[in-house]
């Protein structure tokens, strides 16, 4: 299903009922890292999954200079999908630049969000501060100038860890979807989340509506560091879930589980009654 908007036509899908769960990807994967868990979570929640603007099936239109990445149109989106779908607050969870994004949107709307989960965020403007992270960033900035692609989609990966044995196969379909966004992804994704550092103190004020996460495999990666840190800014702990960088899709039963208990010990509403109903 697609909302037609003026510069851009946004791929989205919907499962289940009751309260609406939005899940956020990052980048250069789509909506198919939550394919299973999505499925999963219907039981207990109105899921709904979409394509981010210039990733997969969700293609730009319009001027040139209207396809770059801007964290208010990513906003918008989600806004205009709620709108749409006559849905006026939502669970947010994002994964990786998903997770960016939602806290984006909760500190641009935050009367839309019931409760945001936010899982190895790619805060790359708020770790930068981190000297082995700026020169990263550097060395990914000058790989993506030469467009050599491949190699910046190699260099990106070092910061995921590993890949779990237990993944399952991804379909060809998926892949080829995935393997078109890198252009996208580098060029326009990259340097907007690394320009982007998040409103601390609006965090700290709603800190009770924000749950961070990271994979208790993911070691001490870039991805998992900063939950950890974005946490004790908060004077919370981050929570430890099973898996690596990649948990939606290599362990949707496990992820599934991490985010209904997460929501239910959260206090949130809607979902006890949508639990014992299953």
């Amino acid at each position: 299903m697609f909302l037609e908007k003026e510069d851009v036509s946004l791929y989205y899908e919907e499962r289940g009922e009751g309260s609406p769960l939005i899940l956020i990807h990052g980048v250069i994967v789509d909506a198919g890292l939550f394919s299973q868990a999505a499925g999963l979570l219907s039981s207990h929640f109105r899921v709904i999954t979409f394509d981010r603007r210039g990733n997969s099936r969700s293609t730009l239109r319009g001027p040139e200079e209207n396809r770059g990445f801007s964290m208010e149109r990513q906003a918008e989106d989600i806004r205009d999908l709620m709108d749409f779908l006559h849905i006026d607050r939502a669970y947010i969870l994002g994964a990786s630049a998903g997770a960016v994004i939602g806290q984006y949107f909760m500190q641009r709307f935050p009367e839309r969000v019931r409760h945001l989960i936010m899982y190895e965020p790619a805060m790359l403007g708020y770790m930068v501060k981190d000297p082995a992270v700026r020169a990263w960033t550097e060395e990914m900035q000058e790989i993506i100038g030469k467009r050599r692609y491949n190699s910046a989609v190699l260099q990106f990966a070092k910061h995921i860890a590993s890949f779990d044995r237990r993944s399952p196969e991804k379909p060809g379909e998926q892949s080829m979807r995935e393997a078109g966004n890198f252009a996208y992804a580098l060029t326009c994704e990259f340097p907007g989340l690394l320009a982007y550092t998040p409103d601390l103190s609006f965090m700290r004020q709603n800190r009770d509506r924000i749950t961070l996460a990271a994979g208790e495999k993911s070691g001490d990666t870039v991805y998992a560091r900063c939950p950890r840190e974005l946490a004790a800014e908060l004077g919370k702990k981050a929570l430890a879930w099973p898996g690596y960088h990649n948990l939606p899709f290599d362990l949707p039963e496990e992820f599934a589980m991490c985010v209904l208990g997460t929501l239910i010990l959260a206090g949130t509403q809607g979902i006890a009654g949508s639990f014992s109903e299953s």
